[in-house]
């Protein structure tokens, strides 16, 4: 297994930084859209790699993804079936997983150094579990962070969990993989729809969190020049610091969820998520709210 010969440059003959090209696949998604604007508006270029658009790419197909790649430098991997509703699970696995392989391997082997990957909030395990609300398919704790325990039973964690053990064996081969968490994407106007419309007993299984669309892509665009803090893979929740609800969330575990245990108190309607680790590694905090 050789990396191939044709690996971008890191610098320009006389020394100084080269343009950065990103390769972004699902570039046509609600996230992946939103990570090739903010790269293009700072000046990036990007390569976008996704089944629609002028030029397709099959993410399932290595050689295709090979092609794709050339002249990047970084990768965002944001293809993947976002939520597993209507798909058999065999085919949610298979892309899933198997796009992420070859978006990774295929870096690696260009001697492209720096990748972000989307994995999911719902990889703990309670999003797409009817049992949830039982133990042991619930937080026992929150807020949640990095050291959750990961007690899924159902496919779509399962493939998430994968994909980040993926992102943990190309770290080892030397690469800097960050495997971002996000809970619900949505843009200002989703989260004050939901934030309006969902019953509160229902917000429960995700304990009211979302992640703000803008703030998603911006942490996808920093985890390509990560921190000293960063350990070369890292798993981080990225997750807005308020709930979709105006009741204060003390208030919403009593009334839903009263045995989950509280490791700190959270103060009006602060999230039940914590992602303080973002902030270390990647210098990511949400910006926005949906309020």
């Amino acid at each position: 297994m050789q990396r191939r010969d044709d690996a971008p440059a890191p610098h320009t003959t006389d020394g100084t930084p080269a343009p950065r090209t990103v390769w972004v696949s699902g570039s046509s998604g609600k996230l992946g859209s939103e990570v090739v604007r903010q790269l293009r508006e700072a000046g990036d270029q990007v390569i976008e790699a996704d089944l629609v658009g002028e030029s397709p790419v099959d993410l399932l197909d290595p050689a295709a993804v090979a092609d794709s790649m050339r002249g990047a430098d970084a990768v965002v991997h944001c293809a993947a079936i976002p939520a597993p509703v209507n798909i058999e699970p065999v085919d949610l696995m298979r892309i899933n997983t198997l796009s992420c392989f070859n978006a990774l391997e295929q870096a690696w082997l260009a001697g492209i150094q720096v990748a972000a990957v989307a994995s999911s909030a719902s990889i703990y395990g309670p999003a797409w579990s009817e049992e949830w609300a039982s133990p042991p398919l619930r937080f026992d704790s929150v807020p949640v962070d990095e050291d959750t325990p990961l007690i899924f039973v159902d496919p779509y964690a399962l493939s998430k969990d994968v994909t980040e053990s993926t992102s943990r064996m190309f770290a080892r081969r030397g690469m800097t993989v960050t495997a971002l968490r996000f809970h619900w994407i949505a843009s200002v106007e989703q989260a004050r729809e939901r934030a309006a419309t969902e019953p509160e007993e229902e917000g429960a299984v995700g304990l009211w969190g979302y992640t703000d669309l803008n703030d998603a892509a911006r942490a996808c665009i920093l985890s390509l020049d990560p921190l000293p803090a960063h350990r070369g893979y890292e798993a981080l929740v990225i997750v807005a610091d308020d709930t979709l609800s105006d009741v204060p969330t003390e208030e919403l575990l009593d009334r839903h969820l009263p045995t989950i245990t509280r490791l700190r108190p959270i103060a009006g309607a602060g999230s039940a998520f914590d992602s303080s680790r973002a902030a270390e590694t990647i210098g990511w905090r949400p910006e926005r709210s949906w309020r």
